[in-house]
């Protein structure tokens, strides 16, 4: 069972909303190369990590109208049904008058005011309407929004117009973006809103339950293992391999902590080469082959 599947089970047994879980990126985009005394070596660069938080939310149509009478009356007819696609500009239902016995006076006709899927029909021939009643209700086709929510400590941390990937509870993917992040948060819950958009004719449907990973708490640096660090009376080190082909245990200042791997704010720098994994024999000054490293 992948991870978002073990999420979805969580979920079912919570009766909480929002669900916000709390990821960390695990990739540092140094691939090591392997020496001819068989130590690995990377080539530290300067790289992007942050941490991520889980939102989740259902699926919903971008665009859903609900098309009301006009006045009140009587409806004369009613055009779709539910389930009926339409397009714009196609008759819903009409309604006449509730005076107009006779029929002397054309009835009013209610149009679509977009394309889509007929989910609702809530009036019948002959019923009698007030003002402003809602009638037919239509979803368009043009996407999925979905809204989820965000502690008001990471709220200021998304931006805006970042591509996203949600997470189906079969592992399928839906490509998206987020567009809008809530002025306000609700002052009860201290939770900001977040909107999403995604395309249509992808995996999901309307109403699925789906987890978007937002990252967080951005920042570029030197990222080592922590595994690969060491500490003696108090300080910390690395061991590099200096330009004599000889291991040097540099110390380094640590900064903050992504995952596995921490960010060296000094004795590292962009091009210097160490070692990333230890077998506990490092000594100061051996030599190590990396030719063809």
């Amino acid at each position: 069972m992948n991870r978002y599947g073990l999420l979805f089970i969580i979920i079912s047994f919570v009766l909480m909303t929002p669900i916000i879980w709390a990821q960390q990126d695990r990739n540092t985009g140094q691939e090591p190369s392997q020496g001819a005394s068989g130590s690995p070596v990377a080539t530290a660069q300067v790289l992007e990590q942050f941490h991520t938080v889980s939102v989740g939310g259902r699926l919903q149509p971008k665009s859903r109208i609900v098309h009301k009478t006009y006045h009140a009356g009587i409806i004369r007819s009613v055009a779709v049904e539910e389930g009926d696609f339409v397009e714009e500009g196609q008759e819903l239902f009409s309604s006449g008058r509730k005076d107009d016995v006779e029929k002397r006076y054309e009835p009013f006709v209610v149009t679509a005011r977009i394309s889509g899927w007929v989910t609702e029909v809530l009036i019948q021939s002959d019923d009698e309407t007030g003002d402003s009643e809602p009638a037919v209700t239509i979803i368009g086709t043009e996407g999925y929004a979905l809204q989820a929510y965000i502690s008001d400590k990471d709220a200021s941390k998304v931006q805006l117009g970042q591509q996203v990937i949600a997470h189906t509870t079969g592992g399928d993917e839906i490509h998206g973006v987020l567009v809008n992040r809530s002025r306000e948060p609700d002052y009860n819950t201290g939770l900001f809103t977040l909107t999403f958009h995604f395309t249509d004719r992808q995996q999901g449907h309307i109403g699925e339950f789906v987890i978007i990973d937002l990252p967080v708490d951005r920042a570029t640096g030197i990222f080592v293992q922590r595994e690969i660090i060491t500490r003696r009376y108090g300080k910390y080190f690395i061991w590099v391999v200096n330009g004599a082909e000889e291991l040097e245990a540099r110390e380094v200042e640590l900064g903050p902590v992504y995952g596995d791997f921490v960010r060296i704010e000094q004795g590292l720098q962009a091009g210097d080469r160490f070692l990333v994994r230890l077998t506990g024999r490092e000594r100061e000054g051996s030599k190590i082959n990396t030719q063809g490293s």
